[in-house]
């Protein structure tokens, strides 16, 4: 029982960082696009933008805030700038999934302790790492993007697991699939490794976020 209370702790412990990480560059990437489209020539001002604020939070930061990242806390905010319900495939199941919109008001209002499968007030899940959402932006089909944002959620898919479903159209399978929900339920049910808390905390993407070498 003491080993469960542990490693539960230790799980909430990554969570927090994860679902605080990913919801600050989500925050990041909302006032940077908010910047840029009040600006005049927003190309080229966008880009100014985007130098200006990687060279200033490197300044202050160290690394993590390079002119690539920026772009994808940009990319990230672009992707997600509202949350919708998100329907599994046609046919597959009548039940929904509602992930409320991100209000991105203060990170201070993210609420704590919610089960494994839940989402934040903010929408996005604390299951999903930003590795996670890096991976779920190179969807580009929304519909299915979303699928396997609530999939990896539902089967506690590493960011592995997620990318080797994506690149086998796991998606486009189960809508062609005569047994849709007997492949959602094996989806659920992958094996997944362990990964010890110390080593997700270890993820150069934690490590960049906490200012830690």
């Amino acid at each position: 029982r003491i080993v469960s209370i542990l490693e539960q702790a230790r799980g909430n412990v990554v969570r927090a960082v994860n679902t605080n990480m990913v919801l600050a560059y989500w925050l990041i990437g909302r006032e940077i696009v908010e910047e840029i489209q009040r600006g005049k020539g927003r190309a080229k001002y966008g880009a100014k933008v985007i130098d200006d604020l990687s060279a200033r939070l490197t300044e202050r930061y160290g690394q993590g805030f390079s002119v690539a990242n920026l772009q994808w806390f940009r990319k990230f905010y672009l992707a997600y700038h509202e949350r919708i319900t998100i329907p599994y495939p046609m046919g597959t199941e009548s039940a929904l999934l509602q992930i409320p919109r991100p209000t991105g008001t203060e990170l201070s209002r993210a609420e704590k302790g919610f089960p494994a499968d839940s989402h934040t007030s903010q929408g996005f899940s604390p299951q999903l790492s930003w590795s996670h959402y890096r991976a779920l932006m190179r969807v580009e089909n929304r519909e299915a993007r979303d699928f396997y944002e609530q999939e990896a959620a539902a089967g506690g898919w590493d960011k592995r697991t997620l990318e080797r479903q994506i690149q086998s159209f796991y998606y486009e399978r189960i809508l062609k699939s005569r047994k849709p929900k007997k492949m959602l339920v094996e989806g659920r049910n992958l094996p997944v490794p362990v990964i010890p808390a110390a080593d997700e905390l270890k993820n150069p993407y934690v490590l960049e976020f906490l200012g830690l070498p």
